[in-house]
């Protein structure tokens, strides 16, 4: 029965139609209550949905090694499914429906954990909430997985940056400056990402070595304390010739070139969508990065970063039905109660007060 609290008045689960919804949609799914003993103190059953964000890595080494904690409870909604009249549960089985609406702005589910600890999740639960000090509650709660919807539209993503560069620390070497462009702003793993570039070096005096192309997965967290981690994946790359000083890549002879968006290394592992959280935020780059000769390491360099948007690949299972009732079930049924969020913004100031500063890591 799905039994959390091993109550042993009885049970209950919570079920939703689908495992994967959009920010947006309406999910559907039922509460299944079976009581087998009477006595049980608490009539009130209650339904809830939690989108929690949790944070955890670790700085320095020795007595100076820092562990920092992140807990950000972003949306919350909780609802009264039914009151029964009997203060007291009755023995029986019950089936309660419902449709919750979710809000369209949610950030979409994530989780890395490897060597450091980011997960965005939501969580559906249903409990009878005792009143008696030495019985639990009964609950249940399941995981459901939400994507974000596409909010762009879709259209060739461009860049241009122009540096001045030095080299060792103090010498003038004049300007030069990359532009480049991505065929679109939205991919799917494992598209083909078209890109090109162009360079004007024509107000340098450093030679260009090389070029380095390369799509970055970028994962930024943050942690209750407010202390930051900014992290840079590799995914895949190419190198391209640079050019000499006081030359310029005409538009004509702009310089193309395709990456696959897979982790080159790794491509059995599949990339997780573009997530826009707060404690939890990862974002994806075209990334043109230009090697001048000589010492410029004290100076900035004209390096591109094209965003684009990783968007979510369905499972070939997301419109089939996951396990509804149990077995040899025969409920009283309820009238379906339809639960529109009064979240509107997951992330503005009115949420602060969910979030669980002493001990953030608890679920």
């Amino acid at each position: 029965m799905g039994n959390k609290s091993g109550s042993e008045f009885g049970g209950i689960m919570i079920r939703t139609e689908k495992s994967l919804y959009f920010a947006g949609d309406v999910v559907k799914g039922n509460i299944y209550l079976h009581i087998i003993k009477p006595g049980y103190h608490g009539n009130v059953v209650q339904f809830s949905i939690v989108g929690k964000e949790k944070t955890r890595w670790t700085t320095g080494s020795g007595k100076h090694r820092t562990t920092h904690y992140g807990k950000n409870v972003f949306h919350r909604d909780t609802v009264v499914i039914n009151t029964f009249l009997n203060e007291n549960l009755m023995v029986g089985q019950f089936v309660f429906p419902f449709e919750l609406h979710l809000p369209p702005n949610l950030p979409g589910s994530f989780h890395y954990h490897q060597h450091i600890l980011a997960s965005l999740n939501y969580k559906v639960k249903a409990r009878v909430i005792s009143t008696s000090n030495s019985i639990n509650d009964i609950k249940n709660k399941q995981e459901i997985i939400i994507r974000e919807p596409i909010k762009e539209v879709l259209q060739v993503s461009s860049k241009q940056e122009t540096a001045y560069l030095r080299t060792w620390c103090c010498k003038e070497q004049g300007s030069s400056s990359i532009s480049a462009k991505v065929a679109k702003n939205l991919y799917f793993p494992a598209e083909f990402v078209q890109i090109t570039y162009d360079i004007d070096n024509s107000d340098c005096k450093l030679n260009i070595e090389n070029v380095d192309v390369i799509i970055v997965n970028r994962l930024n967290i943050k942690s209750n304390s407010g202390s930051s981690c900014h992290m840079e994946f590799k995914l895949s790359a190419l190198s391209h010739n640079g050019i000499q000083k006081g030359m310029k890549i005409q538009p004509s002879a702009q310089i193309g070139c395709s990456l696959q968006l897979v982790n080159a290394q790794h491509p059995e592992i599949v990339l997780t969508p573009s997530t826009t959280g707060n404690f939890v935020n990862s974002s994806y780059y075209v990334k043109i990065s230009p090697n001048y000769e000589g010492c410029t390491c004290c100076s900035t360099k004209p390096i591109v970063l094209v965003p684009i948007t990783v968007l979510a690949v369905l499972p070939q299972d997301y419109l089939e039905p996951i396990a509804q009732q149990p077995d040899n079930w025969q409920p009283q049924s309820f009238q379906p109660l339809i639960i529109k969020s009064n979240n509107v913004d997951p992330f503005n100031n009115n949420n602060n007060n969910l979030n669980k500063m002493a001990n953030p890591m608890n679920s």
